[in-house]
């Protein structure tokens, strides 16, 4: 063994033999996209060869190449995070979104996914990081040099190498592929994916002032005389439609709902995206996929109810980051942050029970029209923190790690979680119905979540490329007794439409049409309960906040299967 390592220490004695070493272990994530990518052929070895000639030539600045390694830090730990994300996903290159996530997730949920992979985190840094560090390091201390001959033989093989990389792409890019080294060549495309981000970032701190002056000149065509309207908004996090059984699943895990008077459930809803971060604001406001920069110059549904005379409230269950969900929700007449009542929990947040006792005190505070959004924790990781130990119907639920052999456990707490937004939006109905107003909730998820659903054993969401488990989403409205004697027409539009193909961007629309408000935004087609709603095609904000057919987002015949089972319309041009 002695002799083994010894001879490994000569070898590394070399420095021509560190520096291909090096260029070998630069080029991994490379190797790896090259085949969990969908890139015409030539393009995939067009990105192989021009990252492969751009470590050769820059290998070569110093005699010592382990000089440039540690220059290159940054790059190196970009590729274990790369790593780590194909670990995670299965494809794809770090993504805007990934970025994003890091700042605008709080440090519970942080702590609870890095908890999950630490292992893979430790396996990436043992055999990726490690060794990189380790060879440069070595290549720092040795006395070797890179020889002149060698620099200038290696110059010119890597001027080969680059031509021949770039003709390759010129070559797709002219019959098959529009190539860009920005979208298709790592780490370039990281990198500019970071621009991005970072971009993206500052327009979100500077909503306030972008939108300071923004006027939804926000009336009302008419209200319902003598009474009193209260409009529910409640945004649920990580819900599967396929997991509620008033959508059909074998389980009952929605008994309350389904015996609910006044109760429409739409069966074929997407979301615009898998990343809360961009769904919840597309839901509040009136961007979505196909225009989704409008958001930076406007306001939230949160102030055309206030333009329109409605007092406000929203009571959140998630830790407010830097995303624009705080601001938009700061814009309320009331804003309850429950995380303030979490100090010291181990728990990352509240059970969703617990928003019940602020919304009753503050509806009974007196008689004024509503408007109310609250914003659950639903079925977030980990799963059977989400429930009291008396929605633990379904046995086994605790699970000690994100593993496919934990399958069984996390779809029993999964499915317990959802019982517990059942029991939670009942809840919320039976206060309403109490009050007698003319009211109505409306709920939806921000997006589903995998579950080890499939051979691709896929989990959590976020992913780069999303699944059919993350689009399709549960989506109801609730009508009390005095709102539908005072708008018949809108509970019979909405029944009529409840199998038509709806997604996210519909949210902001139906609320104002529920509530009789005009707005210079207002999109009447875009309102479930209105008359003029047109089905469309629906489009998925994409990494670059670009609309893309949800359906070409990279979706695999495990997807498609799923959303034919589950009558989920797409593609309606075909």
């Amino acid at each position: 063994m002695k002799r083994f390592i010894g001879n490994i220490l000569n070898w590394l004695s070399w420095q021509k033999h560190i520096y291909w070493l090096i260029i070998v272990l630069f080029l991994v994530p490379n190797c790896i996209l090259f085949f969990t990518e969908p890139l015409p052929v030539l393009v995939g070895i067009a990105s192989l060869l021009l990252p492969l000639s751009l470590w050769i030539e820059v290998l070569l600045i110093a005699r010592k190449p382990g000089i440039i390694a540690w220059c290159l830090l940054p790059k190196i730990i970009l590729d274990g995070g790369q790593l780590v994300l194909l670990y995670l996903f299965g494809e794809s290159v770090i993504a805007v979104d990934m970025f994003l996530n890091l700042t605008s997730s709080n440090a519970s949920e942080a702590g609870e996914l890095l908890g999950n992979i630490f292992l893979i985190i430790i396996f990436v840094f043992i055999f990726y990081t490690l060794p990189t560090l380790l060879l440069a390091f070595r290549s720092c201390r040795i006395k070797d040099k890179l020889t002149k001959p060698f620099r200038q033989r290696m110059a010119w093989i890597g001027l080969a190498v680059f031509v021949a990389g770039l003709s390759l792409s010129l070559l797709s890019s002219r019959r098959y592929h529009d190539f860009y080294i920005k979208n298709d060549i790592y780490p370039a495309n990281a990198i500019y994916n970071l621009y991005f981000a970072i971009d993206k970032a500052k327009k979100n701190k500077n909503y306030p002032v972008t939108s300071a002056d923004y006027n939804f000149e926000a009336s009302r065509r008419t209200a319902i005389p003598d009474a009193r309207e209260i409009y529910v908004l409640v945004v649920g996090e990580t819900g599967r439609a396929m997991q509620w059984s008033l959508y059909g699943y074998e389980r009952e895990t929605t008994p309350l709902l389904e015996q609910t008077d006044g109760l429409i459930h739409f069966d074929d809803v997407i979301t615009q995206s898998n990343n809360t971060h961009k769904s919840v604001p597309i839901i509040l406001s009136a961007a979505s996929a196909e225009d989704y920069n409008i958001i930076y110059g406007q306001k939230s549904i949160v102030t055309a109810f206030k333009e329109a005379g409605f007092n406000t409230l929203v009571i959140a269950n998630q830790k407010l980051t830097t995303s624009m969900i705080g601001a938009f929700y700061r814009e309320a007449d009331t804003f309850i942050d429950m995380s303030d009542f979490n100090p010291g929990s181990k728990l990352s947040s509240l059970y969703d029970g617990e928003l019940i006792p602020f919304l009753e005190n503050e509806i009974n505070k007196n008689n004024e029209n509503l408007f109310i959004v609250l914003h659950t924790y639903g079925s977030h990781f980990n799963y059977h923190e989400r429930y009291p130990k008396a929605f633990a119907f379904y046995q086994p639920d605790q699970v000690d790690g994100i593993r496919a052999s934990h399958k069984e456990k996390m779809r029993n707490a999964y499915d317990n979680s959802i019982c517990y937004t059942d029991f939670v939006l009942h809840e919320v109905i039976s206060m309403l119905q109490q009050t007698k107003a003319a009211s109505t909730m409306l709920y939806l998820s921000d997006h589903g979540e995998d579950i080890f659903d499939d051979d691709r054993e896929r989990y959590l969401h976020a992913s780069p490329i999303p699944t059919y488990y993350q689009l399709h989403i549960p989506y109801i409205i609730w009508f009390s007794d005095n709102y539908r004697k005072a708008y018949p027409e809108k509970y019979r539009v909405a029944e009529a439409n409840r199998n038509k193909a709806l997604s996210t961007n519909n949210v902001f629309h139906t609320l104002l049409d529920l509530a009789e408000i005009e707005t210079v935004v207002f999109d009447s087609s875009l309102a479930v309960t209105n008359p003029a709603w047109q089905m469309r095609d629906r489009m998925y904000l994409g990494d670059h906040d670009d609309p893309i057919p949800f359906w070409k987002m990279g979706l695999k015949q495990e997807d498609f299967s799923m959303l034919d089972k589950w009558k989920i319309n797409y593609n309606l041009d075909k």
